[in-house]
């Protein structure tokens, strides 16, 4: 009984090592290195070095499969890779690929959405077998947003004019695309909200300083403009309409108010808020 099973054994190894001498034969191509940055952010884009081997003396054609170069916004890598073709030119990653003898490199186009840690893998076929396989890491890193909120404010005959100008940064390595924000006037007397917006931004990586309102006058030039105007009077309220403030509010003096901005991207949320009068 034992011999039986140590003869099975043993056949089954022998198996095992014919299969992988048939499955590895013929090839000679490998992979040398995947050369990739560590770090890269949020919507960077640029290109990894696949550099490939042809251990014989005659050119060969191989095959590549390449994974999770690209991403979308949910995080869902792109099925299809794209190489870099001369100097600027973008394809798709043909069927096969001519290596000649010595090195070859082949440059990939990678961008991400997702910050997180990736894990990209190549395969090369060679006669339809599988001859090499190699995968690299890089680290997606993602924006850090902050929200601001400069005040000013004003006195007209009979009424104290108080504006909140609005300004988002960005000191992470990452691009933050679609933040939205949310620009809320609450009246802290009764809780309830007097105006509100809600606008979308891109903010690249590194800026430091991203107004959220501007506007262009009859000269051409671009001025900042308040995110927030709330109109205290002694009497009756004015006919000024205060834009192009996104929210606007009138009151009464000795009114309470407060204006609250948040900005969120993904699972990130920054917040600020002033009351008026400070």
């Amino acid at each position: 009984m034992r011999n039986k099973v140590f003869i099975g054994i043993l056949l089954s190894g022998l198996i095992l090592v014919v299969t992988t001498l048939w499955y590895f034969s013929g090839t000679s191509a490998s992979i040398v290195s995947i050369v990739v940055p560590s770090e890269v952010g949020t919507h960077d884009s640029g290109y990894l070095t696949i550099l490939l081997q042809n251990n014989g003396t005659k050119d060969i054609n191989v095959s590549l499969k390449v994974k999770n170069t690209i991403e979308d916004a949910k995080g869902v890598s792109v099925p299809e890779p794209i190489i870099i073709v001369g100097a600027s030119g973008l394809d798709a990653l043909p069927a096969e690929v001519g290596l000649k003898p010595g090195i070859n490199q082949i440059n990939v186009f990678y961008g991400y959405e997702v910050p997180g840690l990736k894990k990209i893998e190549v395969e090369v076929y060679q006669k339809g077998k599988l001859a090499d396989a190699k995968s690299a890491e890089l680290n997606v890193l993602p924006p850090q947003i902050k929200v601001d909120l400069p005040y000013t404010n004003e006195s007209q005959s009979g009424y104290e004019i108080h504006k909140v100008f609005g300004q988002l940064s960005n000191s992470g390595r990452g691009t933050a695309a679609s933040v939205e924000v949310n620009i809320s006037i609450i009246n802290e007397s009764t809780k309830t909200t007097v105006s509100s917006a809600t606008r979308n931004y891109r903010i690249r990586d590194y800026t430091f300083f991203e107004p959220m309102n501007t506007w262009r006058g009859k000269d051409g030039l671009e001025t900042i403009a308040a995110i927030a105007v709330i109109e205290l009077s002694n009497g009756s309220f004015s006919n000024e309409n205060y834009l192009p403030a996104l929210t606007v509010a009138k009151g009464k003096r000795g009114d309470k108010y407060k204006v609250i901005v948040t900005a969120v991207w993904r699972d990130q949320v920054a917040s600020s808020e002033v009351r008026i009068p400070p």
